[in-house]
């Protein structure tokens, strides 16, 4: 089959799917409405939640948004990221062979080895970073015009200069990492046209290549990094080059877009409820607070998927071996019978049980106290240095069902 014939091929497999979600959800199917993208999938969150705690949708995948049972399956060694046989599963998107596509044993080798750099002590290393990047951030927006696409001028670039320091990216490489990472953004979101997959994969490859020259750089001039903590494990066999480099790839991936989007949703949110935001504006402390309130009410992550390796009861329902379940975590963070008054946005609610934004068990985000504290000190800051920061005009969404965030967040600084 020629590379034109792939496409084709694709493209129409990619119409057939959305033309069966279509016809699903104009049946009443509140899932397959959910992966046509709704700005707002909350509501529909709440019509899943009348069908039941698990529920089969007619697409063909299990769902569900009871906080109770997503904790459990996640936390569940009967589910993984595989299938039972160890194959990825079938996507539209190709995905990484790094921790976050592997389960046990491989996932728990990788975890070992990658967590020490992500401990308390390191963490602490770089919070008076992550103070000063905010604070040259603020000043780059106030130098402009007064008025700024937020998730541009701010949203984006804080991860990325923790990130970058943090792997061990050197700075020559930052903005060539930063637009190759923005192409391969595709793989988080879940469905994607045929274009856009075949640039993933290019975009992938130049990406593999952008790292081996990272490494190589790191081996010859070892830091205080990501990369240099990993090199002793390919030096003594403990872990393969073809596993550092994935994991080097995607773990800063996966948790430059969740902390992106969670200071996002979190600004958002408090400028939607101008009472939060002027609370927030008087006690800039209260930023812990209000972060651990976004991620319950507007997560990053909507979904994870979890695949069954045999055949078990849950709920009273026969999952098969092989058979996915959706947890919709978006919808499980806004459970009634966990969390009063849900649908509230209330930066003083008395903390409940953890919410799922970093997903549980063994799969929980390894960056989870990296992106809470990126978080917490840039919206304290906004909230001291910008207080009639206000929004500016529509805002305008990233078409995914799994990743909820901005492209475009209009504010006005003054």
């Amino acid at each position: 089959m020629s590379e034109l014939e792939a496409e084709h091929r694709a493209h129409y497999q990619a119409t057939v799917v959305q033309e069966a979600l279509r016809t699903a959800a104009a049946d009443g199917d509140p899932y397959a409405s959910i992966l046509l993208v709704p700005d707002d999938p909350y509501p529909l969150y709440e019509q899943l939640r009348e069908r039941g705690t698990l529920h089969r949708s007619a697409v063909g995948v299990w769902t569900t948004t009871s906080h109770r049972l997503a904790n459990q399956i996640l936390r569940d060694r009967r589910f993984g990221v595989r299938t039972p046989q160890g194959e990825k599963p079938p996507e539209f998107m190709p995905f990484d062979n790094s921790m976050l596509g592997l389960d046990p044993p491989d996932h728990t080798r990788l975890r070992k080895l990658a967590t020490p750099s992500l401990n308390p002590r390191r963490l602490a290393h770089w919070q008076p970073h992550v103070e000063r990047f905010t604070d040259e951030l603020i000043d780059e927006m106030l130098a402009g015009r007064g008025q700024v696409n937020f998730m541009r001028a701010f949203a984006q670039q804080l991860p990325l200069r923790v990130i970058g320091d943090l792997v061990g990216i050197p700075p020559h490489h930052r903005q060539l990492f930063f637009r190759l990472s923005r192409r391969m953004a595709y793989l988080l979101d879940g469905v994607a046209t045929a274009p856009a997959a075949r640039g993933v994969v290019a975009a992938i490859a130049e990406m593999t290549a952008l790292f081996q020259e990272i490494i190589a750089e790191r081996r010859a001039d070892p830091r205080e990094d990501l990369i240099s903590d990993l090199l002793p494990a390919v030096e003594d066999g403990r872990m393969t080059m073809d596993e550092m480099v994935p994991l080097c790839m995607f773990l800063p991936l996966a948790g430059t877009e969740t902390t992106v989007n969670l200071i996002g949703n979190g600004l958002l949110a408090l400028l939607e409820h101008p009472g939060q935001w002027d609370m927030l504006a008087a006690d800039p402390s209260l930023a812990p607070a209000a972060v651990r309130e976004t991620l319950r009410h507007d997560p990053s992550v909507q979904q994870y998927r979890r695949i069954a390796h045999t055949d078990l009861q849950l709920e009273g329902e026969t999952i098969a071996a092989g058979e996915e379940v959706a947890i919709c975590a978006g919808g499980a963070n806004r459970d009634p019978e966990v969390y009063p008054d849900p649908g509230r946005f209330d930066i003083t609610r008395e903390p409940g049980p953890e919410n799922l934004a970093f997903s549980a068990g063994i799969h929980f985000c390894l960056g989870a106290a990296l992106a809470r504290m990126e978080a917490e000190t840039a919206l304290a800051a906004l909230a001291a240095r910008l207080p009639g920061i206000r929004r500016a005009g529509p805002v305008r969404r990233r078409g995914s069902f799994i990743v909820r965030g901005m492209l475009q967040f209009p504010v006005s600084l003054r």
